[in-house]
């Protein structure tokens, strides 16, 4: 268990041994504990030995390993960042199991400037501390005048149906669940495309601008959804906090 005054412990994975040292030296000098591994495998086994990790930087190779590491990852809730050279790197399909149902996975092409690598590694923090929902039963979220049927993937405002798409359900839904948070343009690609977006891919500025449009995301709404240029989409309240409470309803027992 780890004290109060210790620093947040980080694993880094990469099957370059240089590139792996480089960058745990790199966490290491921010103040985090860093622990480099070689592949899944010996992750994997310091975790079974008992150690436990605050957040995991993954450089992705293809391993039969990554099946049961994306399994600890979700039992832990530990927040991964994935990292690759460059913008058009495709996810292996093994690796795709840690972004489905995972939730707190990011992706950042190197090379990653120090702020702006602190700056992932906060954001998946904090979504890292949102307590964890239950995943049996009949799920629902509401927050405001807005309540998300997840079963029949149905959203209703005010009483009456919203018609989306799948894709814009999807994003809706992941949006509200992280209301007040910024979601990277990469986190949102690889959680809705399975892959991270290539250049002048605009799939998700059109779904964004018509969840924007279709629930009424302005100003005046109380709720509007905004786009960081170059970062992400963060839904945001303009009035006070107490009227967009969004919270989990009408779990049923399995």
């Amino acid at each position: 268990m780890l004290r109060a005054d210790e620093p947040l412990r980080a694993a880094v994975v990469d099957g370059d041994a240089v590139r792996g040292a480089a960058l745990a030296q790199r966490m290491a000098r921010r103040g985090y504990g860093a622990m480099p591994f070689h592949g899944a495998t010996g992750l994997l086994k310091a975790l079974q030995g008992g150690w436990r990790f605050d957040l995991l930087l993954l450089h992705p190779e293809h391993e039969t390993a990554w099946a049961d590491l994306s399994a600890a990852c979700r039992l832990q809730r530990m927040p991964v960042l994935l990292l690759a050279e460059d913008s058009a790197w495709r996810t292996p399909p093994a690796v795709e199991a840690l972004c489905h149902g995972h939730g707190l996975v990011d992706f950042a092409p190197l090379p990653l400037a120090d702020h702006e690598l602190e700056w992932r590694l906060r954001a998946l923090l904090s979504r890292s501390r949102t307590p964890a929902r239950p995943s049996t039963g009949a799920q629902e979220l509401v927050c405001g005048d807005y309540r998300f049927l997840e079963d029949e993937r149905l959203v209703l405002r005010r009483g009456r149906e919203v018609r989306l798409d799948p894709r814009e359900f999807d994003l809706a839904l992941m949006l509200f669940r992280h209301l007040g948070q910024l979601l990277t343009r990469e986190f949102l690609w690889i959680a809705l495309w399975k892959r991270p977006p290539h250049e002048g891919a605009r799939a998700l500025n059109i779904a964004a601008a018509s969840v924007r449009k279709k629930l009424a995301l302005q100003e005046d709404g109380g709720l509007v959804l905004r786009a960081a240029y170059g970062r992400g989409y963060m839904l945001q309240e303009v009035r006070s906090q107490a009227e967009f409470a969004c919270e989990p309803a009408g779990y049923a027992e399995a």
